[in-house]
C-alpha cells in the first residue's frame, strides 16, 4: 500500500512538471518607462533568447521554436524590440543601450537572473554582442545567423545605408515607429557593435547564408566579413549554409535547431 502511495505521487509530480514545461505564456513586461512583450515556454535550465533582425518582431521564431521545443525542455524566449509587434516604445530614450539594459531589466523581472544562451538573427546580433559586452559571464553561447558583422558594417557603409532611407524617412515613421528609430540610430547602433566586438570571448556559432540579402561584391563582401569575423577565435564554429537566403532557419530549420541544441550542450 505503501509503495502504491509513493508511485502515485512520483507519477503525479511528473505529470506536472511535463504541464508546466508545455506551458507557454505570452506577457508584457513593464521595463519602466514603457512594456516589452515576451513570448515564454516554460522550461528547466538555461534559458534560450531570440533576438530577431531589423524590422521583425519575435514572432518570426514561431516554427523554429516549435520544432526546438521537441529537442530541449529549456526555456525558449522570444520578445519584440521597443516599436514592433506588441512592444510599446519610449522615443525619448531608444536606442542599442537602453534597449539592451531594458532586455536584462525583464528578464529579472521574468525571474531568469542566471545564465543565457542567445540566438540572434541579421541585425540582432548587435544587440547580443551588446548584452554580452554588459554580462560576459552571464552569456554561455550564442547562435548568430547572418548577422551584420562589424567588418562589413563599417562607418562608411552604415552612414551609406542610412542615406538609403532618407526620402521615405517620414512614411516609415507612419508606417513603423520602431522600424523608424532603427534607422535614426543605425550608425550608433553599428558603432556598438564595432567596440564591443574585439573583446568578445563567449563560444559562438556563425551559421552564413549562401545568398545574402545583398547583390554583386556587396554580396561576397557580406559572405567574407562574416566569414572572417567567424574565424578569428578558436571558440568560434562557422557553417555556411550555401542554398539558403538570409533567413537561414526559413530555409533550413534543421540545420539551425542541431547547431543550437549542439552548442547549448557543449556550453551548458
Amino acid at each position: 500500500m505503501m509503495k502504491t502511495r509513493y508511485s502515485l505521487i512520483i507519477a503525479m509530480m511528473m505529470l506536472f512538471q511535463t504541464m508546466a514545461i508545455c506551458q507557454t505564456k505570452d506577457t508584457l513586461v513593464d521595463v519602466g518607462s514603457h512594456k516589452l512583450h515576451f513570448t515564454i515556454k516554460a522550461g528547466i535550465g538555461v534559458p534560450i533568447i531570440f533576438e530577431s533582425g531589423a524590422g521583425n518582431d519575435g514572432s518570426v521564431w514561431k516554427e523554429i521554436c516549435k520544432k526546438l521545443s521537441h529537442r530541449t525542455n529549456a526555456p525558449l524566449i522570444t520578445y519584440d524590440r521597443a516599436g514592433f509587434g506588441k512592444s510599446e516604445i519610449d522615443s525619448n530614450h531608444v536606442n542599442i543601450t537602453n534597449e539592451v539594459n531594458d532586455l536584462y531589466s525583464a528578464l529579472k523581472t521574468l525571474k531568469f537572473t542566471e545564465n543565457y544562451f542567445f540566438v540572434a538573427h541579421s541585425l540582432g546580433g548587435n544587440y547580443v554582442m551588446k548584452f554580452i559586452s554588459n554580462s560576459p559571464k552571464k552569456v554561455k553561447g550564442a547562435v548568430f545567423i547572418d548577422i551584420v558583422s562589424p567588418y562589413f558594417m563599417t562607418p562608411k557603409r552604415a552612414s551609406y545605408t542610412k542615406e538609403l532611407f532618407r526620402d521615405s524617412i517620414q512614411a516609415i515613421k507612419k508606417e513603423s515607429i520602431g522600424f523608424y528609430h532603427l534607422v535614426l540610430n543605425y550608425e550608433n547602433t553599428s558603432e556598438i557593435m564595432r567596440q564591443v566586438a574585439p573583446a568578445m570571448e563567449t563560444p559562438l556559432t556563425i551559421i552564413a547564408s549562401g545568398i545574402t540579402p545583398f547583390e554583386g561584391e556587396d554580396r561576397q563582401d557580406f559572405k567574407d566579413a562574416l566569414k572572417r569575423f567567424a574565424m578569428e577565435k578558436k571558440n568560434r564554429t562557422y557553417i555556411l549554409a550555401e542554398k539558403a537566403e538570409h533567413y537561414v532557419f526559413y530555409d533550413d530549420p534543421q540545420l539551425v535547431i542541431d547547431e543550437i541544441i549542439r552548442l547549448y550542450h557543449q556550453v551548458k
